[in-house]
């Protein structure tokens, strides 16, 4: 698929938005507003509806209570449909939607990981991690395990779905922060921003198996449908790094704009999206080539994506 049948869900960190863009044009098919500094978002399985954690702060280091919400927007409807209500856990950051039927999400204050079903947004779980400020969320593949990436401990925690209990806690490397599931949930790929490398976490025992050296400051991570490239912006680098999964070694790095944070790859494994919060701008690059092919104009602070087809949201 060339770039004109592709479009992509921004969320605008510092402008409390959210918007929808055609990648080829550069093209806003709609925007909306969302609550205070919306951080990261995710997809429901039937492809209709994004969901987006309201931290309601800057960043984790801000002070202040933060956001309770997570908010529901519809791709039909153009809108907002309906938010989740926390009952009590604030700012959430880190949220995955599964097949199954769930919706995960982090709470840093409390240490908690918050497990919903999605078709009424009805609480499950709220499992305390017993780590540190649980930043980020991945499910397995088969739906069966929930890993939070803990920043404050530098560990990652796996949270058994159906009971809500925490199983094992593993030490990775300092700060880690996006994960990836290997296809066949066998390894899971951990970039750690203060390590400047991505720990491979084989999921059987939870053991550290591998490391791929990066360049400064890897945040977030996005892997091809079929497991053989690794792509993670380097916060600090300035550029994005794609890593080859069987040699564990960097294959490309591609500058980019400044403060590279939010990445996606696109369903086909043939497009990764870069977003530059200083320049107002996403970069879409070619995992094969490892080169852009092209940039997409913002608003403020664009962070967490999501590929779409034009087709979905036209």
């Amino acid at each position: 698929m060339g770039l004109d049948r592709r479009a992509l869900a921004v969320l605008h960190k510092l402008e409390d938005t959210l918007a929808v863009l055609e990648v080829a044009t550069g093209r806003e098919v709609f925007r909306v507003p969302t609550g205070r500094f919306p951080h990261e978002m995710c997809l429901s399985p039937d492809r209709r509806r994004l969901f987006v954690s309201e931290y309601g702060l800057r960043g984790v280091e801000s002070e202040g209570e933060g956001g309770r919400t997570i908010g529901v927007f519809g791709l039909p409807e153009r809108a907002r449909v309906g938010e989740v209500d926390l009952d009590g856990y604030r700012r959430p950051h880190g949220i995955a939607a599964h097949g199954s039927g769930r919706l995960f999400v982090t709470c840093e204050p409390q240490d908690a990981l918050l497990v919903f079903r999605l078709e009424h947004a009805a609480r499950i779980h709220a499992v305390a991690v017993g780590q540190r400020l649980p930043h980020i969320v991945a499910v397995s593949p088969d739906g069966a395990t929930a890993v939070t990436a803990n920043i404050g401990t530098g560990t990652l925690t796996a949270v058994d779905v159906e009971s809500g209990r925490a199983l094992r806690v593993v030490k990775v490397l300092e700060r880690p922060e996006g994960m990836a599931f290997s296809p066949d949930g066998r390894l899971l790929y951990v970039v750690n921003r203060e390590s400047d490398a991505v720990a491979v976490v084989e999921t059987a025992g939870f053991e550290v198996v591998g490391r791929i050296e990066t360049g400064r400051g890897p945040v977030r991570a996005a892997i091809t449908p079929d497991g053989g490239r690794l792509g993670f912006p380097l916060f600090f680098g300035d550029a994005v790094q794609i890593a080859d999964t069987a040699s564990l070694r960097v294959v490309h790095t591609v500058p980019v704009g400044r403060q590279p944070a939010g990445t996606a790859i696109s369903r086909d494994g043939e497009v990764l999206f870069v977003s530059c919060e200083l320049d107002r701008r996403v970069y879409v690059v070619s995992v094969a080539e490892g080169r852009v092919l092209a940039t997409i104009a913002t608003g403020e602070g664009p962070d967490a994506m999501v590929p779409l087809d034009l087709a979905e949201v036209a």
